[in-house]
């Protein structure tokens, strides 16, 4: 049972060996449903484990972390138990030196329970920064990859962090170049996404510019590739919504975006599901992608809004879209709230053309669902 395999988890006279072991089990347990994880909570495991990371032994302490790892990225973990003593951080960090296992998984850990402003500021305190930023060129990908999501959930909407990493150099070369070279078309998918999300919120905060090279050459096109409709569902809903944040606030970046790779007819492709079937290999995927595909509209329309904010021409480009009218007018009736609220969003961003206003919107009576939203 979980409370004897914890017993001996905890108990000084259990061989390192046996400790392992009941770390490893709590680990594959976790790994199950749900409830499966809310039960090992109810039995205090957390704590259990935390306790373990102060033994000497690296296997073992590398077996707690898997299991913590494994726990807290499970969506019915409340992330404050990570917080919940002040000298878990600071341990935790301490831990980064120990192993390429130890720096994967408390990334991964500090990455998942990273959620608002107030648990940013205890990382950074703690010096987040400057203990992870060399694992962005550790010889792992597992490693790299846990690190820069660190920073990807470390800098989102938080400018203390962005001016930070702005200067931080790793043998001898600036995190902004090292997020660059990560966008490379050669990378894995992933990464590509995660660095462009770095360098997003540094330029969002202010502490890259929104004409630097590194923004208009290198993130927006990298985003823009992210919305081809041969990337997954996930991707092309990540790659637009980054987008829709990069450009929001920027009319040279809207004007520059809108004339990428054709990415006004691209967004159109966010309304026919599934996607193309060069992505779709299998049934699984199929089933997946009509669960979600509410979520490439909600992307899509935001990412319109962001498009047509300033600019009249845009917002000319995007209302002759195929049944962009009708697309919105569906939108602002669906039963998902993100897609209504993002429909809303659009229409609010293309009613600024009192050209349009007059024309496409009496033509299509958008203000009969408006009314009910």
């Amino acid at each position: 049972s979980v409370s004897r395999l914890l017993y001996l988890l905890q108990q000084e006279t259990s061989s390192t060996e046996l400790r392992t072991e009941c770390a490893v089990v709590l680990g594959s347990l976790a790994m199950g449903t749900e409830n499966n994880v809310k039960s090992l909570l109810d039995c205090h495991i957390i704590p259990a484990l935390l306790q373990g990371l102060l033994l000497p032994d690296l296997k073992f302490i590398e077996a707690c972390l898997r299991c913590l790892r494994t726990i807290f990225i499970s969506p019915v973990t409340p992330e404050d138990l990570l917080y919940t003593d002040a000298t878990v951080i600071s341990h935790l960090m301490a831990l980064l030196s120990r192993s390429r296992y130890t720096q994967e998984y408390i990334c991964q850990i500090f990455s998942h329970c990273c959620k608002g402003p107030d648990h940013q500021t205890i990382l950074f305190n703690h010096g987040a920064v400057q203990n992870i930023a060399h694992l962005l060129v550790s010889t792992s990908y597992k490693v790299r990859m846990q690190a820069l999501k660190c920073f990807s959930v470390l800098a989102f909407e938080n400018p203390q962090v962005s001016m930070t990493l702005v200067n931080v150099s790793v043998d001898g070369e600036l995190l902004p170049q090292i997020f660059v070279k990560m966008l490379q078309r050669d990378k894995p998918i992933e990464m590509q996404l995660t660095s462009a999300k770095c360098l997003t919120s540094m330029c969002r905060a202010g502490a890259i510019r929104t004409d630097d090279s590194c923004i208009v050459l290198k993130t927006l096109p990298c985003l823009v590739r992210m919305c081809s409709k041969e990337r997954l569902l996930e991707e092309r809903v990540e790659g637009a919504e980054t987008l829709a944040y990069l450009i929001e606030t920027d009319v040279e970046l809207q004007r520059i975006a809108s004339i990428t790779d054709h990415l006004i007819v691209m967004l159109a492709d966010y309304f026919k599901y599934p996607s193309s079937v060069s992505a779709i290999t299998d049934i699984k995927r199929l089933d997946h992608d009509l669960k979600h595909a509410h979520e490439l509209r909600q992307a899509a329309f935001k990412l319109y809004a962001s498009l047509g904010a300033n600019d009249e021409d845009i917002r000319k480009k995007i209302i002759e879209t195929e049944n962009m009218m009708d697309r919105i007018v569906n939108g602002l009736s669906e039963s998902s709230i993100k897609v209504r609220l993002a429909a809303v969003r659009c229409l609010h961003s293309l009613s600024r053309s009192v050209q349009q206003l007059r024309t496409s919107f009496q033509d299509h009576a958008v203000w009969k669902p408006l009314m009910k939203v």
